[in-house]
């Protein structure tokens, strides 16, 4: 073995056994049960070729043409998929750590780092989108290629030729999906806007990222679908005007902001109270009521003793609003809360180092979900329709790490003694030397 092949495995052999102990891990967790959904694809390509598959698809259902034709020819290969769903978390806890952590971490500890975040998702999410086959291919596979993507992207000046090409190829798969496509372009609209140029490599890639996002958007199969689902799912959806849609969407992320399940949003708000009251300098009454926000949602998410559960029973909400008269006020003092506290988030992430990176993956992670609420199939989709917005959420407390992480290391760092103009160059202070 070359001595220089040696020492870069010694050098990095913690890393490499945690991914071996991160794919295994996550090996035992995927679910490779026979749904509907992974039933269907495993014999999609019984009597019908690919290409007509996938036309058939376009013209009567959906425009995630590629993730599809990808699920159609790989589900059959359990060998595949276990390797893939390792390798697109991986991908995902890179892409995020090389937008916020890359200054402070090597990516030894980073990616780990952020992979160990990945676990505090609800379980919920990430039973729906990473480990159940479809679930996965939908939602962890093309979100992974387009964090990655916008990765590079906001880092062109600094990626080399082969990250830039990489990240061109991702396309196809980051904006497969509606979520992850608009998110991707919304990233990368607000870089190219505060760049205020346009490079070669910049204008390929918003074009080929703004022609694959239009022909998913674009496909037939949708406003079929669209039909098709609110008979199935729905019924009164066509009623609904364009606030009472949104608020179902409010709803949904209500729901998940007071899961005692939310870890990772538990530990955005902790972080965030942290940053404002020990990091950032001239607070103003703005901060404070962010804080006390943030405090408030905090209380709504621990496990309290049933006695403070009942008085926090208005605010909480337990029950969905389509389960729920819309007549009651409680409903919209906890949307008005929930609504408070994302505000509070994108106040805080206002004064990060990077903030115009971190809110737009906020503001993106939020604005997809707010859509979803269009979508008959709200409720249908159950929890996987969250994962962006978590994920923006990772992306957040990432960024609040690396804040915390540079302050704690600038009280840390030795100050320089400079004497003073009456002191003597050649003495350090000992009697001896005077």
């Amino acid at each position: 073995m070359p001595a220089a092949l040696k020492t870069t495995i010694l050098r990095n052999g913690p890393f490499i056994v945690f991914l071996v102990i991160a794919t295994v891990w996550m090996n035992t967790r995927i679910n490779g049960s026979i749904f509907i959904d992974n039933d269907m694809f495993r014999h999609a390509l019984d009597h019908t070729s690919l290409l007509s598959f996938l036309h058939t698809r376009y013209m009567t259902w959906s425009g995630r043409i590629f993730i599809e034709g990808a699920l159609a020819e790989t589900i059959r290969y359990p060998l595949f998929w276990r390797a893939l769903i390792p390798f697109c978390a991986i991908l995902l806890a890179y892409a995020i750590w090389s937008c916020t952590l890359r200054p402070v971490l090597r990516p030894g500890i980073g990616i780990p780092l952020v992979m160990g975040l990945f676990l505090l998702l609800p379980h919920e999410v990430s039973e729906e989108s990473v480990y159940w086959l479809s679930g996965f291919y939908n939602y962890l596979f093309p979100i992974s290629f387009a964090f990655f993507s916008i990765s590079v992207f906001l880092r062109q000046d600094e990626a080399g030729k082969t990250l830039r090409i990489l990240s061109i190829a991702a396309l196809p798969i980051g904006c497969s999906i509606e979520q992850s496509s608009l998110l991707l372009l919304f990233c990368t609209a607000v870089s190219t806007l505060r760049r205020r140029t346009m490079s070669l490599y910049g204008g390929l890639y918003l074009t080929t990222a703004a022609a694959i996002s239009a022909t998913v958007l674009a496909a037939p199969g949708n406003g079929r679908r669209y039909v098709a689902e609110i008979s199935n799912w729905l019924p009164e959806f066509p009623q609904f005007g364009m606030v009472q849609k949104l608020s179902l969407a409010i709803d949904r992320i209500h729901r998940a902001c007071v899961s005692t399940d939310n870890h990772i949003l538990l530990a955005a708000l902790i972080l965030s109270i942290c940053f404002l009251a020990f990091v950032k300098r001239n607070r103003g009454v703005q901060d404070v009521a962010a804080m006390g926000v943030m405090l408030l949602n905090i209380l709504l998410m621990l496990p309290f003793g049933p006695g403070l559960q009942k008085m926090l029973a208005a605010l909480r909400c337990d029950r969905f609003i389509y389960d729920l008269n819309w007549v009651y006020l409680n409903t919209y003092v906890a949307f008005f809360l929930t609504l408070c506290m994302i505000v509070s988030i994108l106040w805080c992430a206002l004064s990060l180092k990077d903030s115009l990176t971190v809110l737009s993956f906020l503001l993106g992670g939020f604005a997809v979900t707010f859509l979803t609420g269009l979508s008959p199939t709200i409720y249908a989709s159950s929890h996987r329709i969250l994962l962006v917005m978590e994920l923006g959420l990772v992306v957040y407390v990432c960024a609040l790490i690396e804040a915390l992480f540079t302050q704690l290391r600038a009280r840390h760092a030795p100050r320089l003694q400079v004497p003073g103009p009456s002191s003597d160059a050649g003495s350090y202070g000992s009697p001896a030397f005077r």
